[in-house]
């Protein structure tokens, strides 16, 4: 396919890379929910390469048959100018173009072709990682003029199966982000932070989110570097907390005195700026039976869309 319109900043994903011990970020797409049921739909495996699409999407143009889904925020989207629905697959024709607009809500969505993109593979990953400079189409956004070609695969019909709404990661503009404490959290910041909402910066990317209201900030000036992972909350000297995203560092010296449960990491591809969010603290024991519980539900509707596809 070719692009027409790269979009805001469109770049090829997948489920990232394993190399956080060589001092590189994990990356992959932020919404590891979106990727997984959209490759699913298209009968790839949850890990293929696809597109991942911020705020405003491209327009692409397909020089060979294929089957798409797009999944993620509520993008507004057409086929050869006839609305594209979101959350399941869609056939593509030869000679047809994708037009990928805003959506009013949300930031990312996940674009999967049958087959799976083809990109650069760094440490066992196409995810693009663009401070770095490498993976997915050299290691940058797509541009107007960029072709992008997909592995081979068997052709096959639509699943006429959706997920459950419930599967769908929630959008804002209000987020509830359940969190657990670390060593750094103090009464006073246990205070500060699992209390009023905080509004989303326009200062976010895949790297963190920064919030824009202020709590006391510890002073540590000999403070050593520690792991950083994502979901942790940074905070720095001015006290607006930092949500570390996916292409977040590996390691860094601020205050970390909370860490959001996984199973709401894909909440965070969707932190808009204005949004706004509340911190609430859980035990270990919910924060795991919300991870299996999510990773239960995924898991069956994957199963059964790949049973869609073996079928003779």
């Amino acid at each position: 396919m070719e692009v027409l319109r790269p979009g805001l900043h469109t770049t090829v994903q997948d489920a990232g890379r394993r190399a956080r011990a060589l001092g590189v970020p994990g990356g992959g797409a932020a919404d590891g929910t979106a990727r997984r049921l959209a490759n699913a739909l298209v009968g790839n495996p949850g890990a293929a390469p696809g597109l991942e699409l911020t705020l405003l999407g491209p327009a692409l143009r397909f020089d060979a048959p294929a089957l798409i889904s797009l999944c993620g925020a509520p993008f507004a989207a057409t086929l050869d100018g006839a609305p594209l629905p979101l959350w399941r697959a869609v056939a593509v024709a030869a000679g047809q173009t994708l037009d990928v607009r805003g959506a009013p809500a949300g930031v990312r969505a996940f674009l999967a072709v049958r087959g799976g993109l083809l990109g650069q593979e760094v440490f066992g990953s196409c995810a693009t990682d663009l401070r770095s400079g490498f993976g997915g189409l050299a290691g940058r956004a797509l541009r107007a003029g960029d072709r992008l070609i997909w592995g081979p695969a068997l052709p096959a019909p639509a699943p006429r199966a959706v997920p459950a709404p419930g599967l769908h990661t929630p959008v804002g503009p209000h987020h509830r982000l359940r969190v657990r404490p670390t060593p750094d959290l103090t009464p006073a910041l246990a205070a500060s932070l699992c209390g009023p909402p905080f509004t989303v910066s326009a200062q976010a990317d895949r790297m963190g989110a920064r919030l824009s209201e202020a709590v006391p900030a510890p002073h540590e000036p000999a403070r050593p570097s520690v792991p950083n992972v994502p979901g942790l909350l940074q905070l720095p000297p001015d006290g607006r907390p930092i949500v570390l995203l996916p292409d977040a560092g590996t390691h860094g010296g601020y205050p970390t005195p909370l860490v959001v449960i996984q199973a709401d990491h894909p909440r965070l591809a969707q932190l808009r700026p204005g949004d706004r969010v509340q911190f609430e603290e859980v035990s270990l024991a919910a924060a795991r039976h919300a991870l299996l519980a999510q990773e239960r539900a995924l898991r069956q509707a994957e199963t059964a869309l790949r049973h869609w596809y073996a079928r003779p």
